[in-house]
């Protein structure tokens, strides 16, 4: 099931006669009900930051199709933002946004729920609430300037309609196009014709003047091949390559050249994974443009956001 880009809430009412809740009677009843309702027990019975490994993928399925659209709605799923700032004057440049889940004092790693909101076709409905968050920060924050950066995964992009979605929420929600940045995760395998489709979606994007960025650049050869065909203006470094580089010379060098890579390409590159003072010289030192990360600033809720 696709959900496109939605305006407005999702109702008790209307979640009630979703089809995965539905199935279960009129009131939501039945051993299907008791069944989802034990796996959510499940999940948020899980310890702060921990992996939900005992979820199969049965379970994220029926997790996904019905109470993760509550979560988004009822804003137990909810955006924090994380700075980009400058490497050389240290002015922040761009607010990655990122999902986090938290029920009841409860929280919940972001792996154990964002693949299925994906996979399901409701990233789009996700999105549409980010964006809905950067516009509340711009109205709060008014002398802002900064870009606002959402991952989006490469299948969602390639959808049919994702342009013309994506183009009318910016706007819903009072955000010029020219101040998003959209972050392409990981290289999940598409048909051909999506290929040609996501190729054809970035560009119209790229045309409006949004930013392209290829997130865990130099995670595999797969980056390299997208880096050849799609729009990009911006990667952002695998923050594994800067981890090893701390210690490990031939680390230090590859870091170097995926930045002397992405200079030839006249693409400006950000390092994330950022963690201490010593990483931030590294980085620096190694010419990345922008810096990311905990020894900046970690992820904060929109209440707690200073600009």
């Amino acid at each position: 099931m696709h959900y496109a880009f939605i305006r407005g809430k999702v109702s008790a009412r209307q979640a009630a006669s979703h089809p995965d809740v539905a199935s279960a009677g009129p009131e939501g009843e039945g051993h299907a009900a008791a069944a989802r309702m034990a796996r959510l027990r499940r999940l948020m019975a899980r310890p702060w930051g921990a992996t939900d490994r005992s979820l199969d993928s049965e379970e994220l399925l029926v997790l996904t199709r019905a109470d993760l659209i509550g979560a988004i709605e009822l804003g137990h799923i909810y955006p924090v933002f994380q700075p980009q700032i400058s490497a050389q004057h240290g002015g922040i440049v761009a607010l990655e946004v990122l999902a986090r889940w938290s029920d009841k004092g409860r929280h919940h790693a972001p792996e154990t729920f964002i693949g299925s909101i994906t996979s399901h076709g409701m990233e789009t409905l996700l999105l549409d609430h980010f964006l809905g968050a950067c516009g509340r920060v711009q109205t709060r924050f008014p002398r802002y300037a900064g870009r606002f950066a959402l991952n989006v995964n490469p299948r969602t992009a390639a959808a049919a309609g994702f342009v013309q979605g994506f183009v009318h929420a910016c706007i819903s929600h009072g955000l010029d196009v020219s101040r998003v940045v959209l972050e392409l995760t990981e290289q999940t395998r598409i048909s051909r014709e999506g290929e040609a489709r996501l190729l054809e979606n970035l560009n119209a994007l790229s045309a409006r003047g949004m930013v392209i960025s290829q997130d865990d650049f130099g995670s595999g050869y797969a980056s390299l091949q997208a880096l050849g065909l799609l729009p990009f203006a911006q990667v952002k470094v695998d923050k594994t390559l800067l981890h090893r580089a701390r210690h490990a010379e031939r680390a230090r060098r590859l870091f170097s050249s995926s930045m002397d890579l992405a200079r030839s390409l006249e693409l400006q590159t950000v390092a994330e994974g950022v963690e201490s003072p010593d990483d931030v010289v590294l980085a620096r030192s190694l010419g990345a443009d922008l810096l990311q990360g905990y020894a900046i600033s970690p992820p904060v809720p929109f209440e707690r956001l200073v600009l």
